[in-house]
């Protein structure tokens, strides 16, 4: 049934009653869930006093001193293993611009339109500033910022890809004069050949209805609200080598490059006494894709999700390494495929599960799903067809995938309904891979590294 926050706010609410005594030793902790509308909720406290029977007693226990009923006891193994921030030590954030209306554009032509406006001295600051909707703050300085920027030569090349949101890549103009936080150190390894795998930040929770699911990979920059309000982490695969004269530490260059399969200049970001314990464990060889790919299709394992949905909602996932190396490479050969599709290079995505119909003007006017025809609709004319409920709304994150990215673009036109084909296809196969990967993450767990 309905469930009703006793607050007009949307987040989910816990009401906490401390009491201190100063002869009593420890603590004792009583706790009760209450579920449906507000008046129920609001009837049952009013007409209560404070009674034990009435709630359930708890005893947190380490690590985690959990403060609700969480059955944690079959699945402590769990805390033995890596967390994926242990695996690939060099992290951070995304891309925080601050004013994306201003820094992003879907059409790259459009944003650099902008950009040349911004740095031609010739329009005055007030033009800039109401045109663009800009304010003064004290990280950003619209006229300095300005006349920074029209002394670059190479502005042109700042003009970069980012995955905005899942799915949605946007042109960014990468420049520290225009975005708040750029994160540089760890984007640099970025626009280079890359794979990052986005995971969010422990402590996000998108909702009972869904199981955790706050991973996405990349081969690009990213944005800090990649999976919904409230940031990720990116950990990239590889670090480019700085070159030696602007080297300041050894800290980050975790392998020394004669190992044959590392392309010179760059570094594996993976911790070295974990890829140890693999090799030796295996004694063949592997490759750092074929670890990322392993840990991709674990943590998009449903098994996995659902059975540690208590520990993913507080904290990094944490990777249990098979001892069989054959399921180890099996498994990351799902891992690949699911890379793959949602890199949107996958050779099946040439065969679309639905196709764009209509002779309309393309122009998306409303966005309304119908799930007895499987149909999107963007106006009297044009639609989408063949996208089943569970491809609908399938969601990253906060975001159900194929809503969310129509949802910004009404106004526009559609410009590319073959990325949006490719999109449900990938989705549609992602759905199939997640089932496929359960019965291998369970042999998994039978047998696992220490």
């Amino acid at each position: 049934g309905k469930d009703e926050n006793v607050f007009d706010i949307r987040q989910g609410t816990a009401i906490a009653i401390f009491v201190k005594k100063k002869s009593a030793k420890g603590c004792k902790i009583v706790h009760r869930d209450m579920y449906g509308v507000r008046e129920e909720k609001y009837d049952w406290l009013e007409k209560r006093d404070f009674k034990k029977k009435d709630y359930e007693v708890l005893k947190p226990e380490s690590p985690w001193y959990f403060f609700v009923k969480r059955d944690t006891k079959e699945i402590e193994h769990y805390n033995k293993w890596a967390r994926v921030d242990e695996i690939f030590p060099v992290n951070n954030v995304g891309i925080v611009t601050a004013r994306d209306q201003f820094a992003l554009d879907q059409n790259l032509q459009t944003l650099e339109a902008r950009i040349r406006q911004f740095r031609d001295l010739k329009f005055d600051d007030d033009f800039i500033r109401k045109s663009y909707l800009l304010k003064d703050t004290s990280t950003f300085k619209l006229k300095k910022f300005r006349e920074a920027l029209a002394k670059e030569s190479d502005w042109k090349e700042l003009f970069k890809q980012v995955d905005y949101r899942p799915f949605d890549k946007r042109f960014i103009f990468y420049s520290k004069w225009v975005i708040e936080r750029p994160i540089s150190e760890l984007m640099q390894h970025m626009l280079k050949p890359n794979l990052g795998l986005a995971i969010g930040r422990q402590g996000q929770v998108v909702g009972d209805e869904y199981p955790w699911n706050l991973a996405f990979i990349t081969d690009m920059l990213i944005d800090f609200n990649l999976f919904y309000r409230g940031g990720e982490l990116l950990f990239p695969l590889y670090l480019y080598r700085p070159q030696a004269s602007k080297r300041k530490s050894q800290t980050m260059m975790l392998f020394e490059p004669e190992i044959p399969y590392f392309k010179a200049g760059r570094v594996p970001n993976i911790n070295k006494k974990i890829w140890e314990k693999l090799e030796a464990t295996y004694k063949k060889k592997f490759t750092p894709e074929d670890l990322m790919h392993y840990i991709y299709a674990v943590i998009y394992s449903n098994a996995y999700r659902e059975k540690f949905a208590a520990f993913l909602k507080i904290d990094f996932p944490r990777i249990p390494f098979t001892t069989d190396f054959n399921l180890f490479l099996e498994i990351a050969e799902m891992g690949k495929q699911l890379t793959e599709l949602h890199l949107l290079n996958h050779k099946s995505l040439n065969k679309p599960i639905t196709k764009y119909q209509g002779k309309g003007d393309d122009r998306i006017e409303k966005v309304k799903y119908d799930a007895e025809t499987q149909r999107v609709t963007l106006n009297d004319k044009n639609y989408f067809d063949g996208i089943s409920p569970e491809v609908w709304n399938y969601q990253i994150g906060g975001y159900k995938v194929m809503d969310k990215y129509l949802k910004p673009r009404v106004g526009r036109q559609m410009e590319d309904p073959a990325h949006y084909c490719k999109m449900a296809t990938a989705i549609a196969r992602t759905i199939e891979i997640q089932e496929q990967v359960n019965p291998l993450f369970k042999r998994v767990e039978k047998r696992t590294i220490q």
